[in-house]
């Protein structure tokens, strides 16, 4: 009798670590089908905040979005996200020597900030709740 329990707890073990391991590979898949980074040397020129002035991204979900130059210096956010949902917003250097969060906010408003560094970025948008948002990044004054 301990045997035979023995052996289906083993089996039930093995079981749910097979489904938990198909699981895992069947996610990244997924991630990978959906998300494929981008190269920076075929990067067009409307990724790059510098030659637009302005730069924009629309989503429902989580999003990471491909690198664009910025130089240092004042921008200004403007979100248009759920009335009841928290969205932050953070800014990533490409080399990894700058990060800053922008927002933390819900509805719809701007919000200033600035960037010590010129350099290569990414912008990452996250809601507590998948809904619809968008955002605009602009750079604030005339470039030199």
């Amino acid at each position: 009798m301990d045997l035979s329990f023995l052996l289906v707890a083993l089996i039930l073990v093995g079981l749910v670590g097979y489904m938990a391991y198909a699981k895992t590979k069947r996610d990244q898949r997924t991630f990978d089908r959906l998300y494929k980074p981008a190269n920076t040397d075929d990067l067009s020129d409307e990724q790059d905040l510098l030659k637009n002035n302005t730069i924009a991204f629309t989503g429902n979900s989580d999003f990471v979005s491909q690198n664009f130059l910025m130089t240092a210096g004042a921008y200004k956010l403007m979100y248009w996200f759920p009335e009841s949902i928290q969205v932050q917003v953070e800014f990533f250097s490409i080399d990894g020597t700058e990060h800053e969060v922008v927002a933390i906010k819900s509805g719809e408003g701007e919000v200033g900030f600035s960037l010590k560094a010129s350099g290569r970025y990414f912008c990452k948008v996250d809601p507590v709740k998948d809904d619809q948002w968008e955002i605009e990044i602009r750079r604030v004054g005339r470039q030199a």
